[in-house]
């Protein structure tokens, strides 16, 4: 979600429930609608907690998704470099069609699979990828027994990169159900709608106006902020990002002097 979008979604939000309550004002009675407001006061108050307490849960719950498809995709990159090392040292011919496959891997993944991750989904073309990189790796020939290592060596890396994948990719489909978005947006209008019934019409209104805009900027800014965890491949700001397998990218075009880059173009 866009800077700007969330910053008018919580002032809009905020206003809509100054309105509301200024609108109730007007009819209440002196001393709010409670006889004795500080039972009132205390019941709010466990009902505003045990709403907090839920949404602090869904936002560990989406920040551990979150953190995770992070380290997925560094653990993801980091494998994928590691390939492209290992296979310098097999045989002269199967290292750069090797290499050639594990760029176009990083580039396909960057250019195609990122952005069906958004919608998520996967991209036929890294998979088709992954087919063809793995068995250019088992057709390699094996001459001494630095090869064998090196082949072993590219293997534990290529285990390794389809551990980070998968990762990566089982984070990009949402961890917090419709139906907990439901409790959590009935759960936020009760707690916001709540405080119109504390509205005093002998009070001054500015106040009263700035307790409900408080609260509702708080609650509205926690189900934003989970709302952009549970999204975390969107292409908006602190989105996560191909920047680690790019790096890497960058990294094997260095040492390869650009001789690989033709087989993906």
């Amino acid at each position: 979600m866009d800077l700007w979008l969330a910053a008018v979604i919580i002032v809009g939000t905020a206003a809509v429930a100054v309105s509301g309550l200024l609108v109730v004002r007007r009819a209440a009675p002196a001393g709010t609608y409670f006889k004795d407001v500080v039972p009132a006061g205390a019941l709010y108050t466990v009902v505003g907690t045990g709403y907090m307490v839920i949404l602090a849960f869904v936002f560990l719950v989406a920040f551990e998704s979150y953190h995770g498809a992070r380290s997925d995709a560094q653990t993801e990159a980091t494998a994928t470099l590691a390939m492209f090392h290992a296979a310098d040292l097999l045989d002269s011919k199967a290292s750069n069609e090797l290499r050639g496959q594990v760029v176009c891997y990083a580039r396909e993944v960057i250019a195609r699979e990122w952005p069906a991750m958004r919608d998520g989904r996967t991209s036929s073309a890294v998979e088709a990828r992954i087919t063809a990189m793995e068995n250019e790796a088992e057709e390699a020939p094996i001459a001494d027994s630095r090869q064998t290592a090196a082949y072993g060596e590219w293997a534990s890396s290529n285990e390794e990169r389809r551990k980070g994948r998968q990762g990566r990719i089982s984070e990009a489909a949402p961890v917090v159900a419709p139906v907990i978005w439901l409790v959590l947006i009935i759960g936020a209008v009760t707690v916001i709608a709540t405080v119109c019934f504390f509205a005093d019409s002998q009070e001054a209104w500015l106040p009263q106006a700035s307790m409900i805009a408080a609260i509702t900027t708080i609650v509205v800014s926690g189900l934003l902020l989970v709302r952009f965890l549970d999204k975390p491949y969107e292409n908006k700001s602190g989105s996560i990002k191909p920047t680690a397998m790019a790096r890497s990218l960058a990294l094997m075009y260095q040492v390869s002097e650009g001789q690989v880059a033709r087989r993906c173009a």
